[in-house]
This record gives C-alpha cells, structure tokens and sequence, in this order.
C-alpha cells in the first residue's frame, strides 16, 4: 500500500536521523520489521503502540511520542 510505503520511508528517515544524533546503528533504535508492522498498524496512542512487536517499555518511553509525531505528520 502506498500509504504504508510512504510513512515506513518517514520512520526510517527519523530513525535514521535519531541514529546519527546518538551515533548508534540504526537497528539498535527500531529494526525494519517494527517500522514495517508501526506503518501497516498506524497506531494512535502509546496504548496501541506497545502492542506492536519491537516495543518495550523503555523503547515506548524513549521514543514512542515521536515515533506517533512522526505517523501523524505522514497522515
């Protein structure tokens, strides 16, 4: 789905970024998978994105209000 294609390009794009500003490897943020499964699932709260699969407690803490910026700016 074009949709899932755009947002997936959107998260790798702010992993990515995210990588570089804590000089990790990308995967250490998120790996594809959980990008793919966040862009097909486009969940709306941290409630529904502790339910995808990658997604731990400190991850959601960490990251999780961006990662739902990131899937609203993508519409």
């Amino acid at each position: 789905d074009a949709g899932d294609r755009t947002l997936f390009d959107a998260l790798r794009a702010w992993r990515a970024e995210l990588a570089r500003e804590q000089n990790v490897p990308a995967y250490v943020i998120f790996h594809d998978r959980t990008l793919r499964d966040i862009a097909q699932l486009r969940p709306a709260s941290l409630g529904e994105l502790a339910r995808v699969g990658g997604i731990g407690g400190s991850k959601l803490g960490r990251y999780g209000e961006s990662v739902l910026e990131v899937i609203r700016e993508a519409g």
